[in-house]
């Protein structure tokens, strides 16, 4: 796999779109594809004679984004990782101070309307900017220590609560 890339890898290292790298193999004799586990990669020997062979496109950068490479052996890593891959830009992902609905849902282990209900409820602090949501990470991660250690101290877990909340309702 070391002597092949990705289609969205080989966009993020010329800063172009997808479906540009597609058109580029599709135009070019000199790009030689593979499938690997049904995926179209590039073999990276082909990329770089390509690469000298034209003045046109050149590499921005041939590493992750440091908002990706700091969340190593974490869940946010495969998330941003994923995202990448699949829209070629950061846009959608967070950074070191800010968190997306998505990451923060990730951190706590629940789904991203389970945020959204706790930043209703004015438990968590957001930033809300026309369509985007972002959350201070610092201040996210300290509140779901807060409500671990609470949690701890009390000695039941959240199901188990339900489940006798449930009880005595009945």
């Amino acid at each position: 796999m070391d002597q092949t890339m990705r289609m969205p890898e080989m966009a993020r290292h010329l800063g172009i779109t997808r479906s540009q790298v597609y058109h580029l193999l599709n135009t070019s004799n000199i790009l030689k594809t593979i499938v690997l586990d049904n995926q179209k990669r590039v073999t990276k020997e082909s990329f770089y004679q390509w690469y000298a062979s034209q003045d046109k496109y050149h590499i921005v950068s041939e590493q992750d984004p440091e908002s990706v490479k700091k969340e190593e052996g974490r869940t946010i890593e495969a998330h941003r990782r994923k995202v990448l891959d699949r829209d070629s830009h950061g846009k959608y992902i967070g950074n070191d101070e800010y968190l997306t609905m998505q990451e923060a849902a990730i951190l706590a282990g629940t789904e991203p309307c389970t945020i959204h209900k706790w930043i209703k409820k004015g438990k968590v602090m957001a930033i809300q900017s026309s369509h985007t949501v972002r959350i201070p990470r610092k201040s996210f991660e300290d509140w779901l220590q807060y409500k671990k250690k609470k949690e701890d101290q009390h000695g039941i877990d959240r199901r188990e609560k339900k489940q006798i909340l449930r009880r005595i309702q009945l």
